[in-house]
């Protein structure tokens, strides 16, 4: 009998919250969220870079999977907007809406239309906050209440979106292009020139042509100058007025060399169109069977969903969770927490001079207690830290046990391998079994590596299986309308092979390289809906398997270059991949029901591509005002200085097939498919997700919060009936939602200190999710 005759039980979503509603109409999604979600996405991404570039204690926003600006918003719009718009609807709002009635059907998009007519206008008087009050004020006046739909479109788009500015392409992708033919960087010491930009696509960067004469390549010295150290335009005095600040920035942007920019950033924005489509087409091939087959209980798309309110007939309600009070217990237990760091750690008030509260033990201070004892071995570079992130707690415990048990057992697994091989006198302690992003892989990582192709490839063969199955007695209409994703994915995968061969990558291994790259994409996806984990990195690339495939002896070793600048864009530190917030995306639009199903697609597909215009603009703009120098160190100087550097050794030494750390690759896939098949009986063997996050450097960090998190979750199930689990359910979504509200609050308030004379001027250190111990 086959198995898929049966349906495995949702026992989490048993517990779920189901308040007893009158049947509601069917909301629907009205036009105007389009331009009001386009105009949070731009916020977002203006916000980001400046608190992410800033000079002193930079903030990341959005350097994890969970977009810190999106919960505020929502927040924002579920305990402020919205009951200010149910108020001043029935104050004055239906009036406006019968007499608008008359001569336009959607108040929302008459708001923004007259919102927008105010902002030219106020555009010659050079303070165009005025045209953005208007907007507010006619959305206020002429609009009802966000219905649980809209406020889904609006975070979701808020949510993909998140990364572009930042990790996910914007902060990579702009010192990139202005690296290799830097003429500050591309020395004859360093060797760039002979054995590197040969091989590279001057299109792709700002470079000097060849027969450029003296005075162009000396316009280009200045133009990179300029982008380096920021352009000579004075600015304004303190206390000078929002004109004189509006004509600097008018001078910076004048001083940009725009043209030189748009050419390179429209070769690459075929690569980043190809990536983001395959994106899109992948998240419909495997949604259907995650959500139907597997029954996946994607944790991160049930948190906010879990927020929304439930629609019904008469007077609205707060949503279900904010009239608990468990959740504000726990709310203020860790809003409070991080207010006092917050507060500590800037020097604030009546906190100065107070020492913030660790959350837990980290890094040097962990090889102290170890040192002497047998554990030793577990000291060095890659530390290990016993750090309490409520965020982490909060997910795990959200988690079926099963999942969050793997995730914390196979962690403590990986960390015997090593003391194992340290006891056996192979090294001393971690330091001497390295792993990183490029090149090196330890015994530990390879297994997750292979783990991860293993699974990958099954989960893609299971999916595309899955579609076929669900094609058979369809209509010719509906077989054509089910393949789409199918064709829009074979078309992006040929349009990225043909992009990397017009970057001098031989076709066939174009078409290996991009395969990979689904590969990596479809596991990094299937860990987030099914895991939660909202922050990694990936010691596995396609560089590891060049190494230890002794690949460079087949692949031209000077092809590095290219390779290494194109993966480092997007698929290099992943800590805000698109692809799974994506995902997770389109499965909370799926549960909100089917009306406003285009809507959603034309208001994400917007947000992206207008998010990814002022990103890319704002950034360039950003560091020819600040100069590149003073911003980021990681982004603008060491990460491109690096990876150029790490590709020229690379080439100059061609490694062999390395036996070793192949075999480790090997085992890694066959203990994940002994695992798969073992767990179809005994329902007690772990599952492989804890396996595969072997690549994960960050687990480190994040260990101990999903031991916590099972932990509590294992006893509620066995002490506590339903009524019980759902108070203790309700308790942990609190300390998320606390923990998150207060980085944005904290964040918020460091902002305007810099731009509003009355705030004091204060920056909390290390007020984010970004937790390295």
């Amino acid at each position: 009998m086959s198995n898929d005759s049966y349906e495995r039980v949702d026992w989490d979503g048993l517990s779920a919250e189901h308040e007893p509603v009158q049947a509601a109409p069917e909301p629907t999604v009205r036009m105007g969220i389009v331009p009001l979600s386009i105009a949070l996405c731009v916020a977002q991404a203006v916000v980001t870079i400046v608190a992410q570039q800033q000079s002193g204690a930079q903030t990341h926003l959005t350097s994890t999977l969970i977009s810190i600006t999106a919960f505020g918003v929502l927040f924002l719009l579920l305990l402020a907007a919205n009951p200010l718009l149910t108020a001043l609807y029935r104050l004055i709002g239906h009036r406006l809406v019968r007499l608008g009635r008359w001569f336009w059907p959607d108040l929302w998009t008459l708001a923004v239309i007259v919102g927008v007519v105010g902002l030219w206008i106020t555009s010659s008087w050079w303070y165009p906050a005025a045209g953005l009050l208007i907007v507010v004020g006619g959305v206020l006046l002429c609009a009802r209440r966000l219905n649980h739909k809209e406020l889904i479109c609006i975070f979701v788009a808020m949510l993909v979106t998140s990364g572009i500015s930042t990790y996910g392409l914007t902060a990579q992708l702009v010192p990139m292009i202005a690296t290799p033919w830097n003429p500050e960087w591309n020395t004859p010491q360093r060797g760039w020139d002979n054995g590197l930009l040969p091989a590279m696509n001057p299109k792709l960067y700002l470079s000097v042509p060849a027969d450029a004469t003296l005075d162009e390549r000396e316009a280009f010295k200045a133009d990179f100058r300029d982008f380096r150290q920021g352009v000579e335009v004075v600015e304004p005095a303190d206390g000078a007025g929002p004109g004189a600040w509006w004509g600097y920035y008018r001078q910076v942007y004048e001083r940009v060399p725009w043209d030189r920019w748009l050419g390179p950033l429209g070769y690459w924005m075929v690569f980043v169109g190809a990536c983001y489509a395959m994106f899109y087409c992948l998240t419909y091939i495997v949604l259907g069977s995650w959500s139907k087959r597997d029954k996946l209980i994607f944790p991160l798309a049930r948190l906010p969903q879990s927020l929304l309110p439930t629609p019904t007939h008469g007077p609205p309600r707060l949503p279900t969770i904010f009239r608990q009070f468990a959740f504000w217990v726990a709310f203020a237990v860790s809003f409070l927490y991080v207010s006092y760091n917050a507060a500590a750690s800037a020097d604030l008030g009546l906190f100065a001079h107070l020492e913030p509260i660790l959350n837990g033990i980290w890094g040097k201070n962990v090889d102290q207690v170890l040192h002497g004892s047998i554990l030793e071995g577990l000291g060095g570079d890659f530390n290990f830290h016993f750090m309490v992130i409520f965020t982490v707690v909060g997910i795990a415990f959200l988690l079926p046990v099963a999942t969050s048990f793997s995730i914390w057992f196979y962690f403590l697994v990986g960390k015997l391998i090593i003391l194992g091989l340290v006891w056996l006198g192979y090294g001393q302690n971690t330091s001497d079994f390295p792993s990183n992003w490029l090149w090196e892989n330890n015994p530990v990582s390879a297994q997750g590596g292979g783990a991860l192709l293993f699974f990958s490839g099954l989960c893609l063969v299971r999916c595309l299986r899955d579609f076929v199955h669900s094609a058979r007695g369809k209509s010719l209409h509906q077989k054509l309308k089910l393949s789409i994703p199918v064709v829009g994915f074979v078309i992006s995968v040929a349009v990225l092979a043909a992009w990397l061969k017009w970057n001098h990558i031989p076709l066939l291994w174009a078409l290996l390289i991009v395969g990979f790259l689904c590969l990596l994409t479809i596991g990094l996806m299937r860990i987030v809906a099914e895991g939660g984990i909202y922050w990694f990195q990936s010691h596995f690339s396609f560089f590891h398997l060049f190494k230890v495939l002794g690949l460079g002896k087949v692949l031209s070793p000077v092809l590095l270059g290219p390779l290494m600048a194109i993966y480092w864009v997007l698929f290099l530190d992943l800590k805000t991949f698109l692809a799974p917030n994506l995902l997770n995306g389109v499965k909370m639009q799926q549960d909100a029901g089917p009306r406003g199903r285009a809507t959603f697609h034309v208001n994400l597909l917007a947000c992206i591509v207008v998010t990814l215009i002022v990103s890319l603009g704002f950034m360039i703009f950003f560091s020819y005002m600040k100069g590149a120098q003073q911003m980021h160190v990681w982004f603008n100087t060491w990460g491109p200085q690096a990876v150029m550097d790490e590709a020229l050794a690379a080439s100059r030494t061609p490694p062999d097939f390395d036996a070793g750390t192949f075999s480790w690759y090997s085992f890694g896939a066959v203990w994940t498919a002994l695992s798969i098949f073992l767990r179809r009986s005994l329902f007690w063997w772990p599952h492989p997700i804890g396996y595969i996050m072997l690549i994960n450097p960050l687990m480190s960090s994040m260990w101990l919060s999903f031991l916590l998190g099972w932990m509590f979750k294992k006893s509620a199930i066995r002490y506590g009936g339903k009524e019980t689990f759902d108070r203790v359910r309700t308790l942990f979504i609190g300390l998320i939602i606390g923990e998150l509200i207060a980085i944005f609050v904290w964040t918020a308030a460091s902002l305007l200190s810099d731009v509003l004379p009355f705030v004091p001027l204060f920056k909390p250190d290390g007020i984010d999710l970004n937790l390295q111990g």
